[in-house]
């Protein structure tokens, strides 16, 4: 009997602990998704350069996957633990079905291929604006000069936006895929579905 009651009280721990850790988990994926709004908000604009703006629009895309994805885990989260953002219980919230969490994972999925996506792209991006920057040095016009380096401070500008948002992407993106499949794996293996 004292093994029993022992091992549910070791159960119960790991459920507090596990709880206490995923809502730390939380809090962070929060105060990224703030910082890369941020970012996303005071995002460059278009430069008329089609391997700068594709990179910027890139980059744009999986932040704006990223933002929506961890919207809906934190959503997901409270729902299966039953308590509002408040930590307020809620009895008469509906836990997110396996169905709709597989969903999920699913899109995060798509949100990595964006990630590499902008990855991809930047090496497109980061040679127009050596490029751009070889024209700026041989240009001997000065109107054609100012014009080649307004090109270049905006290409700066994306290339600065991409270093500072592809991390944060990255980094949310595995505590998003990490957070899911521990989920997942719990629903599946608990038959608490």
């Amino acid at each position: 009997m004292k093994k029993v009651l022992l091992t549910a009280i070791a159960m119960m721990a790991l459920v507090v602990a596990g709880n206490a850790q995923t809502k730390d988990d939380i809090q962070q994926s929060e105060k990224r998704v703030a910082e890369l709004q941020k970012l996303v908000d005071n995002s460059p604009k278009s430069t008329g350069i089609s391997d700068l703006d594709k990179y910027a629009e890139s980059v744009k895309n999986a932040a704006a996957l990223s933002i929506s994805n961890s919207e809906q885990l934190s959503n997901f989260y409270y729902r299966q633990i039953g308590e509002t953002k408040d930590g307020v219980t809620d009895v008469t919230i509906k836990k997110p079905t396996l169905e709709e969490w597989m969903t999920l994972s699913t899109s995060i999925a798509g949100e990595v291929a964006s990630l590499k996506k902008a990855e991809e792209s930047a090496e497109a991006a980061i040679k127009q604006l050596q490029v751009l920057e070889e024209q700026l040095k041989a240009e001997s016009n000065p109107l054609k000069k100012g014009k080649i380096a307004k090109n270049a401070k905006g290409a700066g500008a994306i290339i600065t936006f991409g270093k500072d948002a592809l991390p944060i992407i990255a980094t949310e993106s595995a505590s998003q895929a990490k957070a899911v499949k521990d989920i997942i794996e719990t629903l599946k293996t608990g038959k608490n579905l």
